[in-house]
């Protein structure tokens, strides 16, 4: 934002991600807040409540209120969303989320009624989510994945209605990507992407974003998880797996899939450019805001299957209340080690900028002395200019501010 003009930076990647949308609400938002960063937090909470507005919403079109109530308050206050709350630039992964998840809605509004009004509606939330965030790239194939999975009767006709305003929505992002992007920004992350076929190394990373870390974070909030929360998050998904192939009637099987697919397209790109990096780059918590759902609509499909079969509703309202209660307890407990991390992060930034703004005047060049004072460890990305910048924002705060 100081470096550049305002059309450049709306325009210029990050990494090597292209999210222009985001860019320009992000620039208002700092614009706004300015050193308040609390309003930036309270913006991210309020999105997180937003996202899970839609997921009950989406809930109440395949169950009952009860069961899409009580799956929503637990995506809501899950633990995963600390680390995006205090990220304020996380605010792209929860608005691409929400368009998505509105993308999602109308496509199965389009499946029971379809109309020309609904097909814009879809295009626009679609170019949005990935104008927010490229992460549900690929996920956007979820989109007609839903008119020919979860239909009673296949629409041909409304599938590929569907498929066509979504392959519209990822040439036209394509043509700017390369426009204003481009491959060198593909590979900023991972420099061997293009160099050979991906290996066992890229399946594991894929297995364990799309399926196994949204479980683990069911029953923890911090992606260094203790073996407990491996057993419980490894052993619910192989039991709402089991209970949904020998119980489930179509409509169930059907939902599973499209959930399981909702949440394994994103990661053939995502785990594309990050599995040689490390394995617990699929563990990360603003991934798994997105994950979290399917994973959700797995258990959903499976406790409706096993409620019905318990001896009476006490015996299932117990065990659920049992679920619950261990998947609340064990987030809670992780919290501290989030807020302990971050708290630390931002003390040691606090001492950096401290340090940046003391004793030297805003209109003097910068040194290399100076910038060396600026944590290059914790800030490696930070160029001179971007610190220069720094020091006038704070010229004239106190160090105790």
């Amino acid at each position: 934002m100081a470096e550049r003009p305002f059309g450049q930076y709306l325009l210029t990647p990050d990494g090597e991600q292209w999210f222009p949308f985001f860019h320009l609400l992000y620039y208002g938002l700092v614009k706004i807040a300015g050193e308040q960063y609390s309003i930036l937090v309270l913006i991210n909470c309020l999105g997180t409540g937003v996202n899970a507005f839609l997921l009950y919403s989406f809930c109440r079109r395949h169950w009952e209120p009860g069961l899409a109530l009580t799956l929503s308050l637990l995506y809501a206050m899950s633990a995963a969303h600390h680390a995006i709350a205090w990220n304020a630039f996380y605010f792209g992964y929860l608005l691409s989320l929400g368009f998505f998840l509105g993308a999602l809605l109308i496509t199965d509004r389009y499946l029971h009624a379809p109309s020309g009004g609904k097909l814009w509606g879809i295009g626009v939330c679609a170019a949005l989510s990935i104008l927010s965030h490229n992460y549900p790239l690929l996920g956007l194939l979820a989109l007609p994945l839903y008119i020919l999975i979860i239909g009673d009767r296949v629409s041909w006709r409304a599938f590929w209605a569907v498929a066509g305003v979504v392959g519209l929505v990822c040439v036209l992002f394509a043509v700017g990507y390369f426009r204003f992007a481009g491959l060198n920004a593909a590979a900023s992350r991972n420099f061997q992407v293009f160099s050979g076929l991906p290996g066992p190394a890229y399946l594991l990373h894929l297995l364990c974003g799309a399926l196994v870390s949204p479980f683990l974070y069911l029953f923890w909030g911090h992606y260094h998880f203790p073996i407990p929360a491996y057993i419980a998050g490894v052993g619910l998904l192989t039991a709402c797996l089991a209970a949904i192939w020998f119980w489930g009637e179509r409509a169930d099987k059907r939902l599973a899939l499209w959930a399981l697919l909702a949440n394994f397209l994103p990661f053939f790109l995502v785990s594309l450019t990050r599995y040689q990096r490390s394995v617990s780059q699929a563990f990360v918590a603003r991934y798994d805001i997105f994950t979290l759902i399917g994973a959700l609509l797995l258990v959903g499909t499976a406790w409706r299957l096993l409620a019905v079969r318990m001896p009476s509703r006490r015996w299932a309202q117990v065990l659920a209340g049992v679920i619950l209660a261990v998947m609340v307890g064990g987030q809670l407990r992780s919290l501290p080690i989030w807020s302990a991390q971050y708290l630390e992060m931002s003390r040691l930034a606090r001492k950096c900028y401290v340090e940046l703004n003391r004793g030297t005047s805003v209109s003097q060049p910068l040194t290399a002395e100076e910038y060396g004072k600026f944590c290059p460890d914790a800030h490696p990305s930070i160029t001179p200019g971007q610190a220069r910048a720094i020091r006038r924002l704070l010229g004239g705060v106190p160090d105790n501010s």
